[in-house]
């Protein structure tokens, strides 16, 4: 007789290993915190005054664009803070729970981000 498998696979906010766009967001943000830093997400250009929109157009924007996922984009942020040195802030990693990442899941994070 064989075991009966189970009926529902494991969800994946309550697994253990982070998901492989978890890893690249991760990533994205270390590689932020080397080249533009952590800053403010851009607004868009409908949200610029009419002098913003000039800057835009003469000099150009390097500041991130959000990710589309939100829980990407919190996974980049805090990546992108502790490859920083700067410590994320409670409301950060808050948002990250909110998401569902474990305590695990945020350590090992900050390991490979540090």
């Amino acid at each position: 007789m064989t075991a009966a498998p189970a009926p529902f696979p494991a969800s994946p906010a309550r697994s253990s290993t982070l998901s492989r766009q978890d890893w690249l967001a991760a990533h994205l943000g270390t590689q932020d915190a080397e080249t533009i830093g952590c800053r403010a997400m851009a607004a868009p250009p409908a949200q610029r005054g009419r002098w913003g929109r000039f800057k835009l157009w003469l000099l150009g924007d390097n500041a991130p664009m959000p990710l589309a996922d939100p829980r990407l984009e919190a996974v980049r942020r805090f990546a992108c803070a502790t490859h920083a040195g700067i410590d994320p802030s409670q409301d950060l990693v808050g948002e990250l729970h909110g998401f569902g990442l474990a305590p695990p899941q945020i350590e090992a994070i900050a390991r490979f981000a540090a």
